[in-house]
């Protein structure tokens, strides 16, 4: 779509909403200047030299009415009929219907990107007043009466303007939106066919592993399975934030012990964290019950993003993992998952953008450690799936803390057992 607005594109469409019948002719002659006006202007370009002022404006489509009830009509029928108004000029007083505010009130509940200019003679509100009662001043200004002709012509081409770069910017936006849905869509829908392979390159590099190899053939392989991993890795990684934002991942409901889930959790990363000289730990509370209803796959995922984090960014001391329970009724508990460092730690600058996709600290941080910056991201998308929310808490330098909520289910008393796997 082209960048510029183009003449056939530009909205000139306004709407005159006054009771005073005098008033709609001064809009005409301000705002739809005709041959005599062309004529008088001619003359004073050929006295005072220059060219003509009326080749610099812009011709308006106007429309009117004199009560707020007629105009809201005349909103709601150009609405329908995608032919909106760009702007409306709105008497204060139209007795004996609505006054400005209240027609206002109603044009904007049609049409909430209309741009208003109220027309008053009198100071029967004062500004707080209207913005408190109107709850808006980005499309809102006021019109002294008597207006001269400059104003309502400098006004109206302004907040036309003003309307077609809005309307410009949202159609960018919806394209961006679609084109990132359709990318999403694609790679959600090829997740099967990335996968699948690079599962056939480590299978068959841990089969290779299990032959006779001498040291440098070994060698050379366990760096082939490593790199692999961390390939899919980076994969799965992609795969899965295309699918939550093409929603297309939905969670399991079975039950699972979550604290089963944790162990199996730490003696994954045991052995990274001892290679780095960490402790690691966990630290749950007791009154958790043996099982709980939800998704064991995704809760782990959470648990893994948090944990290798904390390991990745951590040079020395520890890692640790808080389970706490937040909330607990009848059928369902709240359970907040911390994970604590002593590692770099984050600047309160760029925390906030942490759970952004694609985000890291700053590209030193890339280089660095590497990854892809959408793990947090994904805690985030699927906390937020399971009921919850996410946060850190950091000082750089001196460690972090990430944590994010989830909702489980209680099961009932005859559930079927299903360990996290």
């Amino acid at each position: 779509m082209s960048a510029d607005i183009t003449l056939s594109q530009q909205n000139r469409r306004v709407l005159v909403i006054d009771d005073n019948r005098s008033i709609h002719d001064d809009f005409r002659k301000i705002l739809q200047a005709g041959d005599q006006s062309e004529s008088l202007d001619e003359a004073r370009a050929s006295l005072f030299g220059g060219g003509p002022l009326l080749n610099a404006l812009v011709r308006f489509d106007l429309d009117y009415a004199d009560q707020g009830q007629a105009g809201l009509a005349l909103v709601q029928l150009a609405h329908r009929e995608g032919r909106p108004y760009a702007m409306a000029f709105v008497d204060m007083r139209m007795p004996p219907g609505w006054d400005g505010l209240e027609t206002i009130e109603h044009l904007w509940t049609t049409d909430p990107e209309i741009q208003t200019v109220i027309c008053t003679a009198y100071t029967d509100h004062s500004w707080d007043d209207i913005i408190q009662r109107l709850g808006h001043d980005d499309r809102l200004l006021i019109l002294q009466k008597p207006f001269s002709s400059v104003e309502v012509s400098q006004l109206a081409t302004s907040l036309t303007r003003k309307w077609d770069l809005a309307r410009q910017a949202r159609q960018r936006l919806e394209v961006a939106e679609a084109a990132n849905v359709a990318k999403s869509q694609f790679l959600a829908n090829m997740s099967h066919e990335i996968r699948t392979p690079m599962n056939g390159i480590i299978g068959m590099s841990e089969l290779l592993m299990r032959t006779t190899l001498d040291d440098k053939q070994r060698r050379y392989m366990e760096t082939l399975r490593k790199s692999g991993m961390a390939l899919l890795q980076v994969i799965n990684d992609i795969l899965d934030i295309s699918k939550i934002e093409a929603g297309k991942l939905s969670l399991e409901i079975i039950a699972f012990d979550l604290r089963q889930l944790v162990k199996d959790i730490l003696e994954l990363f045991s052995g990274p964290a001892e290679a780095k000289g960490l402790k690691l730990t966990a630290v749950l509370p007791e009154i958790l019950l043996p099982e709980y209803e939800g998704d064991p796959v995704r809760t782990r995922q959470i648990l893994t993003n948090l944990i290798g984090n904390a390991i990745k960014f951590t040079a020395q001391g520890q890692v640790a993992l808080h389970v706490t329970v937040d909330e607990d009724s009848v059928s369902h508990t709240t359970l907040c998952l911390q994970v604590q460092d002593t590692g770099i730690g984050v600047e309160p600058a760029v925390q906030e953008n942490l759970f952004t996709p694609f985000t890291q600290a700053d590209g030193s941080t890339t280089r660095r450690y590497g990854g892809t910056g959408l793990g947090l991201a994904i805690v985030k998308q699927l906390a937020n799936m399971m009921g919850g929310m996410v946060g850190v808490d950091s000082v750089l330098g001196k460690g972090s803390t990430f944590w994010c909520t989830i909702q489980l289910k209680k099961p009932a008393a005859q559930t079927v057992f299903a360990k996290a796997g």
